[in-house]
C-alpha cells in the first residue's frame, strides 16, 4: 500500500500596500535627473562580504580636492525584500573629518536613526517625526511631522508639518503645512505637493525598459521664483552605458555620462557637464 507523499506548497509573498515614506514621494521622477559635478572623481567600491562593503573616493575640482574613505555597513535583520537592519554608514577624509549615521528598526514598525528620527509603517499608512538641529542651550530646533496614507491601489496622500522655533527667527516660531498627493500606474507616476511656501510637482514617464523621463515643476513663493525642468535617462544594459540629461526653464543645460569599464570590478567612468545659456 503507497503512502501519501506530503506536497509541501509554498505561498507567494503578498506585495508591500505600504505607501513608502514621505520624503521619496518625488524621489521616482528625480531619479532620472543628472548630478552633475565639477572636475574629475573615481570611486571605487568593493563588498567585502554580503553585508559589508568600502569605497575609496577621489575628487578633483577647484572646490574641494582630496581622497574620501566609505564604509557601509548592513545588518541581518530582513523586515522586507528591500529593508535590512542595522544599517552603519561611515565615511572620512585625509584631515579626519568622519560623518557617521545608524538606522535601526526596533520591533516591526518602528524605525529610529541616530539624527532622532521615528517612522511608524503599517499596513496602509506611514508616520514620520523628525527631530533637527535641536539645540537645548539656546532652545532651537526644527520639528517635522509626517503623514502618507494609501487610499487606492494607484492613489496616495499626505500631509507635511515643520515647526521651526528659535530666537532667531521671526516671532521666534515658524510653521508650514504642506499636503501632498501621488497618483501610480505600471508606467507613470504624478505627484503634486502644495503649501504655504509654494508647489512642488514631478511627473515620471517610462517609456521602454532602457528609456524614462521626469518633468518638475518647483515655485518658492517666500522669494518668488518657479523653475520648470525636463530630463531623461537613457541606459544601454549589454555595454553597460547610461546617459542622463535635462534641461530647465532658466535656460541651464547638464548631463551625465557613466560607462561601465569592467564587468567583473566595480570600476564606472563618468563624465558631466553643466552649461547656462543665459549666462552667456
Amino acid at each position: 500500500m503507497s503512502q501519501p507523499t506530503d506536497k509541501s506548497t509554498s505561498v507567494p509573498s503578498k506585495p508591500s500596500t505600504n505607501p513608502g515614506s514621505y520624503e521619496e514621494l518625488h524621489r521616482k521622477a528625480r531619479d532620472v535627473f543628472p548630478t552633475c559635478f565639477e572636475g574629475a572623481k573615481v570611486m571605487i567600491s568593493k563588498g567585502l562580504s554580503s553585508h559589508f562593503q568600502v569605497s575609496h573616493t577621489l575628487s578633483i575640482s577647484p572646490t574641494s580636492t582630496g581622497y574620501r574613505f566609505g564604509a557601509t555597513y548592513v545588518g541581518t535583520k530582513v523586515v522586507s525584500p528591500q529593508e535590512q537592519y542595522p544599517i552603519f554608514l561611515g565615511d572620512t577624509d585625509v584631515a579626519g573629518n568622519t560623518t557617521a549615521t545608524v538606522v535601526h528598526q526596533f520591533g516591526t514598525t518602528a524605525k529610529q536613526a541616530s539624527w532622532i528620527r521615528v517612522s511608524s509603517r503599517g499596513r496602509l499608512t506611514t508616520l514620520g517625526l523628525t527631530f533637527a538641529n535641536t539645540d537645548l542651550v539656546n532652545e532651537s530646533g526644527v520639528v517635522v511631522g509626517q503623514l502618507l496614507r494609501k487610499l487606492t491601489n494607484n492613489l496616495d496622500i499626505g500631509a507635511e508639518l515643520l515647526y521651526q522655533y528659535g530666537k532667531q527667527i521671526p516671532g521666534q516660531k515658524l510653521s508650514m503645512l504642506s499636503y501632498s498627493l501621488r497618483y501610480t500606474t505600471p508606467i507613470w507616476t504624478a505627484v503634486a505637493t502644495l503649501g504655504s511656501s509654494g508647489a512642488h510637482f514631478t511627473y515620471y514617464h517610462k517609456q521602454t525598459d532602457n528609456l524614462s523621463f521626469g518633468v518638475e515643476f518647483e515655485s518658492n513663493t517666500n522669494v518668488g521664483e518657479a523653475v520648470g525642468t525636463f530630463a531623461y535617462q537613457a541606459e544601454l544594459p549589454d555595454e553597460g552605458v547610461t546617459m542622463r540629461a535635462s534641461v530647465d526653464t532658466n535656460w541651464s543645460v547638464g548631463g551625465v555620462f557613466e560607462k561601465r569599464l569592467s564587468q567583473q570590478l566595480p570600476f564606472t567612468f563618468a563624465m558631466s557637464g553643466l552649461f547656462n545659456h543665459a549666462k552667456v
